[in-house]
Order: C-alpha cells, then sequence, then structure tokens
C-alpha cells in the first residue's frame, strides 16, 4: 500500500495540466500509473492511485445504501470522479469542473499535499486558510491519537 506524505508548490499549465513530481509517479509501478481525480471535502482534489480508490469505493459502498449522507458522498467521490493517466512528460490534465471547484484554473500555482493514502491538490489561498487555525474537532483528535505515555516504572537491579 502507497503512502503519500511532504508537501510541494507546482504551476499548472496552459492547458490545466499538472505535472506529477518523481515522490508520487516513483512509489507506483508504472504499469498501474492510473490514477482517479476526485472532488474532496475542503474545495480541494484528491488524487487516488488506482488500489486507493477502489478502497475508497468500497469504502462508500459500505456506508448505509440509499441515506441522505451517503448520496451525497456518492455525488462528491464518485459522480466527479475522473480517471487520469500520466501522459509521456509525466502530466495529468484536470478537467473544467474539478478545476472550478477547487478554485484552480490554467497557469496557476498549485499545492500537492501528502495526506497518507491520497494526495491533496490545493490553491494555495485555499489551503492557507484551511491551515490557518487548528479546529477545536482537530485537537481533539489530535489528543486522542498522541495520547500521553505513562512514564515506565523504576527497574530494581539488584
Amino acid at each position: 500500500m502507497t503512502s503519500y506524505f511532504g508537501s510541494s508548490e507546482h504551476t499548472l499549465d496552459d492547458k490545466s495540466r499538472l505535472v506529477l513530481p518523481g515522490r508520487i509517479l516513483d512509489a507506483v509501478a508504472k504499469n498501474v500509473w492510473q490514477f482517479h481525480l476526485t472532488a474532496g471535502l475542503d474545495r480541494c482534489l484528491l488524487l487516488h492511485d488506482s488500489q486507493g480508490f477502489q478502497e475508497l469505493v468500497a469504502r462508500i459502498g459500505k456506508a448505509v445504501p440509499g441515506s441522505r449522507a451517503h448520496r451525497a458522498l456518492c455525488r462528491r467521490f464518485l459522480g466527479h470522479s475522473v480517471e487520469v493517466e500520466p501522459d509521456g512528460n509525466r502530466r495529468i490534465r484536470i478537467p473544467e469542473p474539478l478545476l472550478k471547484y477547487a478554485g484552480l484554473a490554467a497557469s496557476q500555482a498549485v499545492v500537492l499535499v501528502g495526506a497518507g493514502r491520497v494526495m491533496e491538490i490545493w490553491s494555495p489561498a485555499n489551503l492557507d486558510n484551511v491551515l490557518a487555525d487548528a479546529t477545536p474537532e482537530e485537537e481533539s483528535l489530535f489528543a486522542s491519537l498522541v495520547s500521553p505515555v505513562e512514564p515506565s516504572a523504576a527497574t530494581n537491579r539488584t
């Protein structure tokens, strides 16, 4: 399973194509250079490798079918997904509806952020807004994940 980390700034070309950096493509075997772009929840785009996208589809499929939340997730993640394959110059084209959703445009800077199983594609302004302050929910989640470690009991050596 591939995981993505780190961030880097790039520029879309005049045809809304993004050159995928080596840290993404080198992590995936070239014979499976098929990715899926989807709309994210925070006005960014999500770039999944094929395996990661299939995992997402399976998880969404386990949600409560027919619920309003399930329909909304299907619309956002599946209804706005597109398969993209890097060309010979390692570029993927971002379709206009996804550009508009994420506040991106041709010849504009974008920021790639590795978020574990997925890469996020952000407009710099949207990313700055999201990172400006940690929400109480983020702080609570972080605290639950990084719980204090109890000091080990002193051992008697005789």
